[in-house]
């Protein structure tokens, strides 16, 4: 996780955690059907959507931690 980057583009995420999808969806960034937009880094596409940028950048990193948990089947419930 730590390899994510505001360098890094939304292509490069997607391609490594394809269910990453979701939380861009989530944001109303469909980067799904823009095909500009996943050359972007994250740190445009948090510009251009109006996030912060190093706030969009630890939810999208503690998206992933959740979502890789789970599918590797460890979560944390109580």
């Amino acid at each position: 996780m730590k390899s994510i980057e505001l360098k890094t583009t939304v292509q490069q995420v997607l391609r490594k955690y394809p269910f990453a999808q979701r939380f861009f969806n989530s944001k109303k960034m469909y980067c799904n059907i823009c095909s500009c937009k996943k050359h972007e880094t994250l740190f445009q596409a948090a510009i251009n959507y109006g996030h912060n940028p190093e706030e969009f950048l630890k939810e999208l990193r503690e998206f992933i931690k959740e979502n890789e948990k789970t599918k590797t089947g460890k979560s944390n419930n109580k």
